[in-house]
């Protein structure tokens, strides 16, 4: 082993022995040979991370236009507040209550920090001990894994629900018996349960909790002093479901419903939110995440801890300007949901003509989608085997399963808005000529 590395703490050694996301080497190998129709016909398709270059080119325009049009504040150069400037909490606040969230939203009960990881870091790290367990149904996102325990030393148990994709539907499938499985489970183990998180619209499933459901849970959570967090990062980044091409696909009639209500009327210290503008606006790469929380306690130490991770003052101020733009927000959100119908109906068009089974999304960026018939061994070898076949055969890179934890093999996450809707076209075809070939 090399002196260099093997001079590092035991945290330090095992980061720099395990990379983070398992297919992110070949997400850089792809990211290097993009598909372009005229300057490489052959290239690939990472459709392995989650961001929506859709509306990419709109959120860009309307950034360069306010650092264009105008005058950068004194602040943006100076330090300012530990949970974010006031005036940005403000502008989000407002921003949350009339489009994500539908309910009054203090900007008291917020605090930023630099994207979704950080803020889910800090909040947990904040929130829970060392060993104490964090219950997410399964299939869940791969780095739900890191982001709650490198740091914080949270042990990620991971919820079954189901078996086939078949039997979910469109919403999610937890319930208070699930919940009491868990804890029963936990307890004989000697362990803490001590926080359920889930996502809604889910990553990878694209489903929804109903507001009957996210009731259901947060009173079961409360009655057992459990800190229940949804991760709303998705939340406006919803499917038109009323789609003569899609309608079929949906049994009833489900309306996203924001955690925001359920934590309103409970008023409860063991209910909070996250958001990040990085899925729903396209801005991954400026880094701003932010949790809302009516316990007073977690805000003040999330402000303590907060340091290492401040979204830059230059980021809050254009953000916040984007927000006051009500006209381009409402446009915004309308565009990019026939955006996102579009490139989801073109992925599940595809899957329908090689008889895939998916998981028909609400929400989000994501399908779900069950390969296991073409298997050759049912097994995570197996599994691996099946992903870097097709990559390897049709330049297409799909989010293994491995990392969401789900117990049957053979199941991919398909990141329908990675690529340009013509690009994505593309890669569909060559998809079904390997499955039907």
């Amino acid at each position: 082993m090399d002196h260099q590395i093997s001079s590092l703490s035991r945290r330090g050694l095992a980061s720099a022995e395990n990379p983070a996301r398992i297919d992110f080497e070949l997400f850089m190998e792809a990211s290097q040979n993009l598909y372009c129709p005229d300057s490489n016909p052959d290239g690939a398709f990472p459709l392995n991370v989650a961001e929506n270059t859709l509306s990419t080119s709109t959120i860009k325009a309307r950034l360069t236009s306010i650092l264009q049009q105008n005058e950068m504040p004194d602040w943006v150069l100076n330090y300012t507040d530990l949970l974010g400037h006031p005036e940005v909490r403000a502008e989000v606040a407002q921003f949350m209550e009339h489009y994500l969230c539908k309910c009054p939203i203090d900007a008291d009960t917020i605090g930023f920090s630099a994207g979704a990881s950080a803020i889910i870091e800090v909040s947990s790290f904040v929130l829970a001990n060392p060993d104490d367990v964090v219950v997410i149904p399964a299939p869940a996102y791969p780095m739900y894994t890191n982001d709650l325990g490198l740091k914080s030393g949270m042990e990620r148990y991971d919820l079954q629900t189901h078996y086939d994709i078949t039997e979910m539907g469109s919403e999610a499938p937890v319930t208070p018996p699930h919940l009491d499985k868990a804890w029963a489970d936990l307890k004989a183990q000697g362990k803490c349960f001590k926080i359920l998180l889930i996502t809604s619209p889910d990553n990878p499933t694209g489903c929804l909790y109903t507001k009957q459901q996210l009731r259901q849970l947060a009173d079961w959570c409360i009655a057992r002093k459990v800190h229940m967090i949804v991760n709303e990062i998705y939340g406006l980044s919803l499917i038109n479901t009323d789609d003569q091409d899609l309608r079929n696909d949906y049994c009833e009639t489900t309306s996203y419903a924001s955690f925001a209500t359920i934590m309103h009327e409970s008023e409860s210290d063991y209910l909070h939110l996250w958001y990040a503008f990085s899925k729903d606006f396209a801005m991954s790469g400026l880094r701003f995440g932010l949790i809302h929380s009516l316990n007073k306690s977690l805000i003040a130490g999330l402000g303590n801890l907060n340091i290492p991770h401040l979204v830059s003052n230059i980021t809050q101020w254009i953000v916040g300007a984007m927000l006051k733009d009500t006209d381009f927000i409402e446009s915004y959100i309308r565009e990019n949901k026939v955006r996102l119908s579009q490139s989801y109906k073109l992925v599940i068009g595809a899957l329908r003509k090689t008889g895939v089974p998916y998981v028909p999304a609400r929400g989000s960026l994501f399908v779900w989608a069950d390969f296991s018939k073409f298997l050759k061994e049912n097994s995570d070898k197996g599994q691996e085997e099946l992903w870097v076949d097709i990559y390897k055969n049709t330049g297409v890179l799909l989010t293994p399963g491995l990392g969401f934890k789900h117990q049957k093999k053979g199941l991919f996450r398909i990141v329908h808005t990675a690529v340009p809707l013509a690009h994505l076209e593309v890669a569909m075809d060559r998809m079904k000529d390997y499955l039907l070939g």
